[in-house]
């Protein structure tokens, strides 16, 4: 009787140690799945976060118009505007770009039927007054923090409008915050008449 005993007491006890390690083996199963769900919804979400798709920016330069009159000197004009830009990829992004020139002046441009870039040819003054540029930008990333941009666009002004072809190089600096700046040199063909090239920087915040 005592070894039946003796024998029950030792198939239990065997029982419930098998039965505790399988319950901690679970538990530690279950506690490294978990940890292992925190980390990859932590690493997505600084991902999301790091990868801002959007920025709006605030731009302010000075615009060199080469044909302004009547001497020929190089006119700075102030010129201030707000730019979207919306990331496609790592290296691509397409952005509309709004700028107005703050002044009046006149350029030099050639007369009906002629052209930019001819020499010798008849020409005609042309007022300028708060010149608005929209143009619509893809933008290539060839380095990181540089962007090269292209694209068609129109300067609307009260005397004469003009379809624009633009150029952009600009220089992206990170800052806290989801914050940039961006040093630039933009160059402008308006109409196959008269050109520009602006230096500035805008001052963005990515969303």
């Amino acid at each position: 009787m005592n070894k039946i005993i003796l024998s029950v007491v030792a198939i239990l006890t065997t029982l419930s140690y098998h039965l505790q390690a399988q319950t901690e083996e679970n538990h530690t199963k279950s506690e490294e799945h978990h940890q292992v769900t925190e980390h990859h919804f932590a690493s997505h979400e600084n991902e999301h976060e790091g990868h801002k798709k959007h920025k709006v920016s605030f731009y302010m330069g000075y615009t060199m118009v080469p044909q302004a009159v009547p001497s020929h000197d190089l006119l700075l004009v102030p010129t201030f505007g707000i730019d979207y830009t919306y990331k496609l990829s790592k290296k691509f992004s397409i952005g509309v770009v709004n700028d107005i020139e703050i002044a009046q002046y006149m350029v030099e441009i050639p007369a009906e039927g002629g052209s930019h870039g001819e020499h010798g040819g008849a020409t005609e003054e042309l007022e300028r007054e708060f010149a608005y540029v929209g143009a619509v930008i893809l933008y290539y990333s060839p380095l990181e923090g540089w962007n090269i941009g292209i694209g068609p666009g129109v300067e609307l002004e009260k005397n004469k409008n003009f379809f624009v072809g633009k150029v952009i190089i600009e220089k992206e600096f990170e800052l806290p915050g989801h914050w940039a700046l961006s040093p630039s040199f933009q160059y402008d063909i308006k109409g196959n008449v008269y050109d520009a090239w602006s230096l500035g920087v805008s001052f963005g915040k990515c969303f």
